[in-house]
């Protein structure tokens, strides 16, 4: 049984996409100006983030990783300016540690040439025409006549945030026709996260241990070839039906704790089992 390498960096191979069809136009050339939205009621500038999966409601639920503080309030992270390909659109990002051990990000300086409803949101990995991203975190929206908020929170990334590595600009929906917008909901901008937080595992080394009830699932390695036994180094494991993090980690000969620093967004249901099917990462340098 093999995977693919996207799978491998992955820390849970469940991402959603919503694609809408580009009508013939090009959307993020250089040259492409971007069409004016159509008319809406835009709402307040001091808008805040909505739940990941637009519900609210949780069932099985990506918990975020509770760690101590890891620097003092006040400090300044990462920083970055994400831009859009031609240019005219962009916003400043700087993110900062607050006083409950977790981070956020300060905005400012956002301009566009042609406004229409936008979202600013931080993700693992992103392009330009990206789609939906249902494991984005911080996401924060507002209409084409307002500013954004100056803070949005990224508690939902715990306290170890640095496997975010993008923050984006997505033209939002309109409360009118978008048919003139084919681009929306599509990555516009994108900025780079280089982190300056310290690693809280710098010796983590995970080993493979033996299938057991708990732990049935399979583990890969570097090639993408599935360990048997108790032989190689893994780097990834799919879940298995009753597998919880526990024994997860007793397998891997790790801690609930650092399973948990590897995969922040590991999805467990109340039972602390985690969601079958889902691909957990083990490699520190992929988180």
């Amino acid at each position: 049984m093999g995977r693919t390498r996207a799978h491998a960096a992955a820390v849970v191979a469940l991402v959603g996409t919503s694609a809408l069809l580009l009508t013939g136009c090009s959307l993020f050339g250089d040259d492409a100006p971007l069409p004016k939205p159509t008319g809406h009621a835009a709402p307040s500038a001091s808008a805040t983030p909505g739940p990941v999966d637009g519900s609210g409601t949780t069932g099985d639920t990506a918990q975020a990783v509770a760690a101590p503080q890891a620097v003092p309030a006040g400090t300044v992270v990462a920083e970055t300016d994400a831009v859009s390909r031609s240019g005219d659109t962009s916003i400043h990002v700087r993110i900062v540690a607050n006083d409950h051990g977790t981070f956020d990000a300060q905005l400012s300086g956002y301009r566009t040439t042609q406004p229409q409803p936008m979202s600013v949101e931080f993700r693992r990995t992103a392009q330009f025409g990206d789609g939906y991203d249902d494991r984005a975190v911080g996401t924060t929206r507002w209409g084409a006549q307002a500013q954004p908020p100056g803070t949005v929170s990224l508690f939902d990334a715990g306290a170890d945030p640095d496997w975010l590595r993008t923050v984006v600009l997505v033209p939002d929906q309109s409360d009118g026709d978008d048919s003139d917008r084919p681009w929306v909901h599509k990555v516009l901008a994108i900025g780079t996260l280089s982190w300056s937080i310290p690693d809280p595992e710098p010796d983590l080394h995970v080993t493979l241990g033996a299938a057991r009830p708990g732990a049935y699932g399979y583990a890969f390695d570097a090639d993408d070839q599935t360990l048997r036994g108790t032989t190689g180094t893994p780097v990834a494991y799919r879940v298995n039906e009753g597998d919880d993090q526990t024994t997860i980690a007793e397998r891997f000969g790790i801690t609930v704790e650092q399973l948990r620093w590897l995969n922040p967004q590991m999805p467990t249901n109340r039972r602390d089992w985690v969601l079958a099917g889902s691909w957990l990462n083990l490699d520190p340098a992929t988180r």
